[in-house]
């Protein structure tokens, strides 16, 4: 058998390999047996939304702070919900705080942020992000001159969108929040404040 000849051998097995895998693949991948919930709770076209602009226009304010809800739990399955909380002002973070069985990941859009996560505190600027774990105590403020800006992804997601909307009505952008009902929220929610907000 010349080299020629060998080489095109070589390649019709290689083809043939391929095609092998490729079918056995799709065979596997269309037996797996998916809930309906995961297939009909998923929105069968892409979720673009502006700068600004929020999921069913909706808009959720937490003491001035808008949260713009790009992805809702309720298209996820309750899987993972996303946000961005703009406009965050110097010292108008959270209260140190704990999720049961939630994971956070934030990515720092404007601004510059400090986070607690347990015991270390953490500056990041435009670009930085920070993944928090659940059962972790954690918190962050705004330390720039300037408003910042979040993204923020919550997995699973459960319902945030009612508990930040309940929040609201417990923050004015005014005055001193009821902090007995904040506490109570909290708990409903799997989560609890184990301390004050975080300074520097």
């Amino acid at each position: 058998m010349t080299r020629c000849n060998f080489n095109l051998l070589t390649k019709k097995i290689s083809l043939m390999k391929r095609r092998h895998f490729l079918q056995h693949s799709l065979l596997a991948t269309s037996a797996i047996d998916l809930p309906a919930e995961a297939l009909t709770l998923r929105p069968t076209k892409g979720i673009s939304l502006k700068d600004g602009e929020s999921r069913n226009s909706e808009k959720i304010v937490l003491a001035g702070t808008p949260l713009d809800f790009k992805v809702l739990s309720e298209d996820t399955g309750g899987d993972m919900a996303v946000f961005v909380s703009s406009n965050n002002r110097r010292g108008s973070g959270p209260p140190l705080h704990v999720h049961q069985n939630m994971d956070e990941f934030f990515c720092v859009l404007e601004g510059e942020f400090l986070f607690q996560v347990g015991n270390e505190k953490t500056r990041l600027k435009a670009g930085d992000t920070m993944f928090v774990a659940r059962t972790v105590p954690h918190g962050f403020d705004c330390v720039s001159s300037q408003p910042g800006k979040l993204l923020v992804t919550v997995q699973p997601a459960g319902d945030m969108e009612s508990f930040f909307r309940q929040l609201g009505k417990l923050l004015p952008e005014k005055g001193a929040p009821d902090l007995k009902a904040m506490g109570k929220l909290y708990q409903a929610h799997d989560s609890a404040i184990v301390g004050p907000p975080i300074a520097e």
